[in-house]
């Protein structure tokens, strides 16, 4: 495809995803390609590739008879993918906080300090993205497993997936991310993995809104309830406050994956 359409597909794909994270478009809705080429003056090309971006994203999925629609978020995989997550990267982060170097750790404050800029940009989902994995894979790459690193970005493939359905410019990583740079300039191991904890089950309350409960038995209330997990699991929610994890951070809206 010539550069200019694609650069055109592109421009539909931000224009559509902004209209589903806003709500503008909810789940279930149909997105019809003649219509959607008409309104923004475009040929039906570049909106089908934006649409198949939009499938490949997860945004979107088709249906028999009805063609392609708005994708609602599949909860129970975020559940999964969360779980995991908390698994493996704080294992990932007690490994390597003590193995850090100093280029380790001027990598990620280069992210940290961009973070906020690039949130109220144009592109604030992608550069988000690009320097959320750059911030975390410049610690977990010192942890020396290829196997644990090539798990952990496979599932920050799919949690970069799942916050695409959201809006991240009011997004509160920074302040996760800073606790996590704190913790790993001190070399504390432990704290450093609290900080990556919190990170990710503040993030993924927040997707699953206000009612959400950790069933007791499943794989993310073993997770939170084994040594270095949330201090207990009790009615069905997780619960740390020595971290800070609170129930404002189930917030109705989801604006923050880490």
């Amino acid at each position: 495809m010539p550069s200019i359409q694609r650069r055109a597909a592109d421009l539909v794909f931000e224009h559509l995803q902004e209209r589903i994270v806003s709500g503008e478009l909810a789940p279930g809705d149909r997105l019809d390609p003649t219509e959607i080429a008409a309104s923004l003056g475009l040929s039906r090309t570049p909106v089908r590739e934006a649409i198949l971006q939009l499938d490949s994203a997860g945004l979107v999925r088709r249906l028999p008879y009805r063609g392609v629609v708005v994708a609602d978020v599949d909860l129970g995989l975020a559940e999964e993918v969360a779980a995991l997550r908390i698994h493996l990267e704080t294992l990932a982060a007690r490994i390597a906080v003590p193995r850090l170097r100093e280029e380790d750790l001027a990598a990620m404050r280069d992210a940290h300090e961009r973070l906020d800029a690039a949130l109220a940009g144009a592109h604030a989902q992608r550069d988000f993205n690009e320097l959320n994995r750059r911030f975390h894979m410049a610690l977990y790459q010192r942890a020396g497993s290829s196997v644990l690193l090539r798990e952990i970005e496979s599932l920050a493939g799919q949690a970069e997936r799942i916050r695409m359905h959201f809006d991240l410019r009011h997004s509160p990583a920074g302040h996760h991310h800073a606790a996590i740079l704190e913790a790993c300039e001190r070399r504390d191991p432990e704290a450093a993995a609290a900080a990556t904890r919190d990170h990710i089950l503040t993030a993924h309350r927040m997707v699953m809104g206000d009612n959400y409960r950790i069933e007791p038995g499943s794989a993310l209330a073993a997770v939170l309830a084994s040594p270095g997990g949330a201090s207990r699991v009790t009615s069905g929610v997780a619960s740390n406050a020595a971290s800070g994890v609170a129930s404002d951070g189930a917030s109705g809206v989801a604006d923050s994956v880490g």
